[in-house]
């Protein structure tokens, strides 16, 4: 049995290949060649969470347990932790172990990129990110993958966040301007590619529709039934919304909510994976706005431990337990 630290799964993973395997995972997601329980959520109280997302499909089977603690931010730990077990689905043997936080980062920043290289503005080169969490790094690398991006525009709640981050990505992405916005309206106004990754429990962006002309929008933040962060002017400006999984239907707020309030229509939503197999353009309306939702699923982060182990043991990468 094989450990991959955080370490050894950078070193084992690229951005594009993970964007590769996530890709496989939405096609593999439409092709129903797989068994995936819904994820089952546990309430240990003070709004904290525990998460088991297991699931199987080709030779492996993918088990992930997960925490999302929004108060560890205050306390300089992690929101989310947890770990990943990958195992042979022939002889059920465990392969790996491998550091949870690391792969959900990887793997919710790819579906992020797959979207903006399938559903942005081909022109689209400015990215505004509101949470500068170790998520939001993540998906700021992503986006720079999809695309040639030229700008970003970084806001948190938590000013301190944002020097941290910008230090961080002028490293990372040398050549890109970044700057800090003094509000999310004024990032929003400013960028072309909106994320959203925050673990706020109320729409992060003023209700003008008029802000939301010709944006890429991605939330990745709301996974309960009353949670969201874009207001209703967002969903009045799209002709769809395209979602990961189906079960965002039943988690999100960011789909229940306006749907419940007549604003969405379910057949405005669809899948992620049915579009990419259709190859038709994306539906950009009169307002020109594009929005993805992903909760995320299990099988994301069977392709990509499947991908790390295999590169990793190719590479000699971790450590034998």
């Amino acid at each position: 049995m094989r450990y991959l630290n955080a370490q050894d799964l950078m070193a084992a993973l690229t951005f594009e290949g993970v964007m590769g395997a996530v890709e496989e995972a939405l096609r593999l997601y439409e092709s129903k060649q797989f068994t995936m329980p819904d994820r089952m959520s546990v309430d240990t109280g003070d709004g904290n969470l525990f998460l088991l997302m297991p699931s199987v499909a080709a030779d492996r089977i993918a088990t992930k347990l997960v925490t999302v603690y929004p108060g560890n931010r205050a306390r300089g730990r992690p929101v989310i932790d947890g770990i990943v077990v990958l195992s042979d689905r022939a002889t059920g043997e465990v392969l790996a172990l491998m550091d949870g936080k690391t792969v959900t980062a990887m793997r919710t920043g790819a579906v992020t990129g797959l979207s903006i290289r399938y559903l942005a503005r081909p022109e689209a080169h400015s990215v505004g990110l509101v949470g500068c969490g170790v998520q939001g790094y993540y998906q700021l690398m992503y986006a720079c993958t999809a695309r040639h991006i030229e700008r970003i525009a970084l806001f948190d709640v938590n000013p301190a966040a944002i020097p941290p981050m910008m230090e961080k990505l002028h490293v990372s992405l040398p050549g890109v301007a970044i700057e800090a916005a003094a509000s999310a309206a004024e990032l929003l106004a400013a960028s072309e590619i909106v994320i959203t990754a925050t673990t706020a429990r109320q729409p992060v962006f003023p209700d003008d529709p008029a802000l939301f002309r010709d944006k890429h929008l991605v939330a990745i933040g709301s996974f309960e039934p009353e949670v969201r962060e874009v207001p209703d002017a967002a969903i009045r400006a799209v002709e769809k919304v395209w979602i990961d999984t189906d079960y965002a239907l039943e988690e999100s707020g960011e789909l229940i909510v306006p749907l419940h309030e007549g604003l969405l229509r379910e057949d405005q939503i669809e899948t992620l994976g049915h579009f990419i197999l259709s190859g038709r353009p994306p539906e950009r309306g009169a307002h020109g706005t594009t929005m993805f939702k992903t909760v995320g699923m299990a099988l994301f982060d069977l392709t990509t431990a499947h991908q790390a182990y295999e590169s990793a043991c190719a590479r000699g990468l971790g450590t034998e337990l």
